[in-house]
């Protein structure tokens, strides 16, 4: 997909100085097949918001019954040592072998790092007086 300005250079340099595809195609720096689909195009092309179509899918059974286990195991690592925490990967392979786990493996890298935003520790930071001055006799 083209950009709408990009768009609007190829249906100016055809119609009003009279450029070949070809030479469309050279001066934009893009391919003389994708010119001539813009010029069949009259309509402007348009920006598909991804993350809303993939944000509304939810999980399948098998994905449900996991999460439980994913949350309290990233809890526990939440108290453990940093070298010893689970990565994603890890914990698809720890369902796998463990639980008998059918799904794939990118749906589990996206729970764990939603996950683990969600029970990201935080820090309040102190506050600190400036105006404090401090004499020495």
């Amino acid at each position: 997909m083209i950009e709408m300005a990009k768009f609007h250079n190829i249906k100016f340099l055809k119609e009003v100085e009279g450029l070949s595809q070809r030479q469309i195609a050279t001066k934009l720096g893009i391919s003389r097949n994708t010119v001539s689909i813009y010029l069949k195009n009259n309509n402007a092309p348009t920006t598909v918001l991804r993350k809303n179509v993939y944000g509304t899918m939810e999980y399948s059974s098998e994905t449900k019954r996991v999460i439980p286990i994913i949350d309290q195991w990233l809890e526990d690592d939440h108290k453990s040592w940093k070298k010893q925490k689970h990565t994603a990967i890890k914990i698809y392979k720890r369902l796998v072998d463990e639980y008998d786990f059918k799904g794939s493996a990118s749906n589990i890298r996206k729970i764990v790092a939603r996950r683990r935003k969600e029970i990201q520790e935080v820090f309040i930071p102190l506050d600190f007086q400036l105006g404090r001055q401090f004499q020495f006799d």
